[in-house]
């Protein structure tokens, strides 16, 4: 079954595409950039998948000069670092959109209601965050299966049954695991997307239960080019862009289970 998150991003990125095309595509060891022919650039996560030989991507065509709907085809791809591109390239199209929104605020924990005592899980290990999380007195499960961490068992079960707050990797995108891990997050439960993978583009989210997307608009193009040619990670690529966050879904009370997106409930929690 085709996964409707990938056609409402495919659809979204079509919609702002029209005589574009690609300019280049730098898949680098920490991320992979595409560039697109209005000047504009977008970021992913390197998925790279296990090497057989010296070839990591075998698909024969050459993207670059290529009208952007030709690349985006590899979003249905088997191989992982062909997914990785096709976002890149979801996000250089929507960079000019992204570029519009104001500087994230780091209000995201209020917004989220996170604060002492909170239940909260996220998939992906987000150092920094996990820094505020205990800072601020918050609880925290984490899973992070390319680090080792966490017991899939016994963090999906508190994710279905605790959870209040979730922090989800936007990497999840590139592996297709987005929508079955919300399809377990507790009912009721806030939930934000977050790294510089993420699409900020709220309606192709809007069936999930998720209420926050935080990520990177491109500032310096050059400046991020460099960085993934050079293997860096996420602190250089945030030099040479602003980060944003945008709503997905109206917010609500953050003691009460918001009605207006799916999973949720319609009374406080219990």
């Amino acid at each position: 079954m085709q996964s409707e998150l990938y056609r409402n991003l495919k659809d979204a990125t079509l919609e702002r595409s029209e005589g574009l095309f690609i300019d280049t595509i730098s898949i680098g060891l920490g991320y992979t950039a595409v560039t697109t022919s209005d000047g504009s650039c977008g970021v992913s996560f390197s998925y790279l998948d296990k090497k057989e030989g010296c070839t990591v991507v075998k698909d024969p065509m050459d993207y670059e000069g290529k009208p952007v709907r030709e690349l985006l085809k590899l979003l249905d791809s088997e191989k992982l670092v062909e997914r990785s591109a096709a976002i890149a390239l979801i996000n250089a199209v929507n960079n000019p959109a992204s570029a519009e929104l104001p500087e994230d605020d780091g209000t995201l924990f209020a917004k989220l209601g996170i604060a002492k005592g909170t239940r909260c899980a996220m998939v992906g290990y987000f150092g920094p965050v996990v820094a505020q999380m205990e800072k601020a007195g918050a609880h925290l499960e984490v899973i992070d299966e390319g680090k080792g961490m966490g017991n899939a068992e016994h963090f999906f079960r508190y994710m279905e049954s605790e959870a209040e707050a979730l922090i989800l990797t936007s990497t999840s995108i590139i592996n297709g695991s987005t929508e079955s891990i919300l399809g377990r997050l507790r009912s009721g439960a806030r939930c934000a997307m977050l790294g510089p993978t993420t699409p900020i583009m709220p309606e192709a989210f809007r069936f999930l239960p998720v209420d926050y997307l935080g990520g990177i608009s491109v500032v310096n193009p050059e400046g991020v080019l460099a960085a993934v040619r050079h293997g860096k990670g996420t602190p250089a690529i945030n030099r040479h862009a602003k980060k944003v966050l945008s709503q997905v879904h109206p917010p609500k009370s953050t003691t009460a289970g918001s009605s207006s997106r799916p999973g949720s409930l319609d009374t406080e929690e219990k």
